[in-house]
Parts: structure tokens; C-alpha cells; sequence
């Protein structure tokens, strides 16, 4: 009896911290950002941590037209850089079970600095992102689907 209350807690246990791990990061994922006015599939991000800060940047704009466009609405080290390339999220950490934030969410468009957090859901197929203008009550969101 003892033996099998161990073989089941280990088991329990390790199916937890799997799935722990698996959760807590978004390394090396890609993303579709979705307009959240329009609805537009706009650019695929990708994903990256390194020591527990996460980043996103736009490795393909689905607007063939726009993939050699420039950030001239940014400032800053991303003023007039290329939009592929451009690291759109910056400077998030782990902050609870699939959530990140502390960090800056880009819009390439506008040049909007949003303090932002992220949340991934939908059993990882989601990517939920909030962003207040800095320094106003200004929100805005989206969700972005996961890349297969």
C-alpha cells in the first residue's frame, strides 16, 4: 500500500510540474496579432526569453506591401526601424501561472507605448494582451492566436 501512495504522488506530482513548465513560457512561440478594431491579421510575432524576460518581435507582416515599411511614428532606438525585426514587446516577466508583465507593448502603427501585461489562455492557443497608454487611463487589448 505504501508503494503505491508513492507511485501515485510522484505521479501526481510529476504531471504538475510539467505542466508547470510548459506553461510558464512562451520561448521560441509565434503569434498572429489581430487588429483589435478591425479584426486584421496584421504580423507574426515571435516570442523569446531570456532570463526570464520575455520579448516579441515581428518576423512577417501579412501586408506583402508593408514588409520593407519603417516605425516613423516610433521614438526612441526604434524610430525608423524596420517593421520586420521590430521587437514590439519588451521587458516582461513571469508574473503567476501564464502571465506576464511589467514590460512595453509597441504599436507600430501609431507609435503608442502601452505598459502591458500578457496572459496566455485557451489552453495555450491565446494570447491575451492589456495596454494602458502610459501615464493615462487610456486601455486597449487584443488577443493573438498561436502560430502552428
Amino acid at each position: 500500500m505504501k508503494f503505491l501512495t508513492t507511485l501515485l504522488t510522484t505521479t501526481a506530482l510529476t504531471g504538475l510540474m510539467s505542466t508547470a513548465a510548459m506553461a510558464a513560457s512562451l520561448n521560441n512561440t509565434q503569434w498572429q496579432s489581430v487588429d483589435d478594431k478591425t479584426g486584421e491579421k496584421k504580423a507574426v510575432i515571435k516570442m523569446t526569453e531570456s532570463n526570464g524576460v520575455v520579448t516579441g518581435t515581428i518576423v512577417k507582416v501579412n501586408d506583402a506591401s508593408k514588409a520593407k515599411e519603417v516605425c516613423s511614428k516610433c521614438s526612441g532606438s526604434l524610430k525608423n526601424k524596420p517593421i520586420v525585426g521590430l521587437p514590439i514587446l519588451t521587458g516582461l516577466k513571469a508574473d503567476g501561472n501564464n502571465k506576464w508583465s511589467g514590460g512595453d507593448l509597441v504599436d507600430p502603427e501609431t507609435g503608442k507605448v502601452y505598459g502591458g501585461k500578457v496572459t496566455l489562455a485557451d489552453n495555450g492557443q491565446s494570447l491575451k494582451l492589456t495596454g494602458n497608454i502610459k501615464h493615462t487611463p487610456f486601455k486597449r487589448s487584443q488577443t493573438w492566436t498561436r502560430v502552428k
